[in-house]
């Protein structure tokens, strides 16, 4: 028994870790409206900090979203659009010690449009 746990365990941990052993971490979520229903199509975009560079993804039909292979060493700022729908910026740190992010956004009527 204490022999499954622990190979359990270390494929668990293997899990978690192998985004950043194949070459960078990872930022994954969901795109949603006010009421939490999920935005398709939605255009997610990436910002790095240092270089200014931007990534962009679209949504796929259930509003998520994946970025791979980030440079850990990095910060990042995420946001996402949508035909008179914008979210919050949010930051991605380098302090962060997760190799997988996971960051969902809420999308808001741009004002004086609906």
């Amino acid at each position: 028994m204490l022999k499954r746990t622990l190979i359990l365990g270390i494929a668990q941990l293997a899990l978690a870790i192998a985004p950043a052993l194949a070459g960078g971490r990872a930022v994954t979520g969901t795109v949603y409206y006010e009421r939490n229903e999920p935005a398709n199509n939605a255009a997610v975009q990436l910002e790095d900090q240092v270089s200014l560079q931007v990534i962009s993804r679209r949504t796929d039909r259930d509003g998520r979203y994946r970025f791979t292979g980030l440079n850990p060493d990095r910060d990042y700022e995420i946001r996402a659009a949508k035909r008179g729908y914008w979210s919050r910026s949010r930051p991605v740190s380098r302090f962060s010690s997760r190799a997988v992010e996971k960051i969902d956004l809420y999308l808001k009527p741009v004002r004086g449009k609906k």
